[in-house]
């Protein structure tokens, strides 16, 4: 056997052969009658007689942590396509993308002539409404003052009652001459509100802070409303001091995520930073299409790290144990419905069922069955090991010697070949 070749075989494959070869010892006695080991008293036993050699550990009782593993997407906080509200010519620009603009700082002025003219018409037909009713007023006034002075004549029998009647009619019909116009003005006066708010359109402000991060037509160009189909907005703003963190969780593990769940968050651009925040909201329900749940949290971003559309990957605390009892994940034995463990009590090799918790490929968390704090687990090639074999238990560190005598022992099998 090559030397070079065996020196670079890993420390947990050489025990994994050792284990190996005291299993099939019986097929190694078939090649040359039995091979046997001389005792120093002169007697021999077959190796299959022999403990085998197992590296064994104790359960740890440690911090559990379950984390979920999961791209994620960095959003604005707050987004929003600015549309124009009216049709007409953009007559200023004050922004650009990139640009940091505070709510209520004016993004863009629009040309629209034909607003300003019928804003001054409607306030012109408001001053005639506005004179109408004091003419109205005027008349009702004076229709007043001819009923007072004819209804003093009726006593006196000097008109008719006609007359009176008539007069009365007048004054009647002046009230509502009245009410009629102050309801014209009330009508003008919505008319001239209703073309300054337009006008008001005109001018695109900011909604909230935020910055540009998409500008979409020049100077000059015509814009058409929002309303009548315009398919591209004159701006995007996106709040950029805020990131909302977007995770879709499996469904497996929504009922583990709720609001304050812990999140560790790692971005590349971040250059090993790990950002740490919690759930501040979920959708509850579960995407039909996908199966998954929205899960938000809210990363403060004053300092401008981040920039909204990054990609993410982050750890959702599921679950954390305190003082969990864990035993490496290679030691559990499955057998159809069965699990267990191999663990070595004097010098044997006994089946102990186990129920298994939370199971990383690394550790598994032990919830269940018969296996003790103080028990040694068989961890190497422990499917190899029948309950009930004989075994030698061996530590980690003591595993390195043993190697070196196995090697030895392959190469002089190779020499006698």
């Amino acid at each position: 056997m090559n030397r070079g070749i065996i020196t670079k075989i890993s420390v947990t494959l050489i025990v994994t052969v050792l284990v190996v070869i005291g299993v099939v010892s019986i097929a190694v006695s078939g090649r040359s009658g039995q091979l046997s080991i001389s005792d120093t008293d002169g007697s021999s036993q077959t190796i299959a007689d022999q403990p085998v050699p197992v590296v064994v550990t104790q359960p740890a009782r440690r911090q559990l942590s379950r984390d979920l593993h999961i791209p994620a997407t960095l959003r604005a906080y707050e987004k929003a396509d600015l549309y124009a509200k009216i049709s007409g010519y953009i007559m200023q620009i004050n922004v650009d993308i990139g640009s940091r603009v505070r709510k209520g700082d004016v993004l863009l002025q629009i040309a629209a002539p034909e607003i300003s003219d019928e804003l001054r018409q409607c306030e012109a037909i408001l001053e005639t409404k506005l004179a109408g009713v004091q003419a109205k007023a005027a008349a009702h006034k004076l229709e007043k003052i001819t009923i007072d002075r004819k209804e003093r004549l009726a006593q006196e029998e000097a008109i008719s009652p006609q007359e009176l009647d008539e007069a009365r009619g007048h004054l009647a019909e002046a009230q509502a001459n009245v009410k009629v116009a102050e309801s014209e003005v009330v009508v003008a006066k919505v008319n001239v509100a209703r073309i300054e708010t337009l006008l008001k359109y005109t001018t695109i402000t900011a909604p909230f802070d935020g910055v540009i991060t998409a500008r979409n037509f020049d100077h000059g160009a015509f814009v058409r409303s929002g309303a009548e189909g315009e398919s591209l907005p004159l701006f995007t703003l996106a709040m950029a001091n805020r990131i909302r963190l977007v995770i879709e969780i499996p469904e497996s593990d929504v009922p583990l995520v709720r609001v304050g769940t812990k999140v560790e968050i790692h971005v590349k651009c971040l250059e090993g930073d790990v950002l740490r925040t919690a759930i501040t909201r979920t959708a509850v329900a579960l995407n039909p299409g996908t199966r998954t749940m929205r899960a938000e949290a809210d990363i403060d971003n004053t300092s401008g790290r981040i920039s909204p559309g990054m990609y993410a990957q982050v750890a959702v605390k599921l679950e954390e144990k305190e003082n969990a009892l864990l035993i490496p994940s290679k030691a559990i034995r499955v057998r159809g419905r069965d699990i267990s463990v191999l663990v070595s009590r004097d010098s044997v090799a006994i089946s102990c069922p186990v129920e298994i918790g939370y199971d990383d490929g690394i550790w598994a968390e032990i919830v269940g069955g018969q296996l003790k704090d103080d028990d040694w687990i068989i961890t190497s090639a422990s499917s190899l090991v029948a309950p009930g074999a004989p075994v030698k238990p061996i530590s980690q560190a003591e595993s390195h010697g043993i190697v070196g005598s196995i090697i030895r022992l392959m190469e002089s099998g190779d020499q006698d070949d």
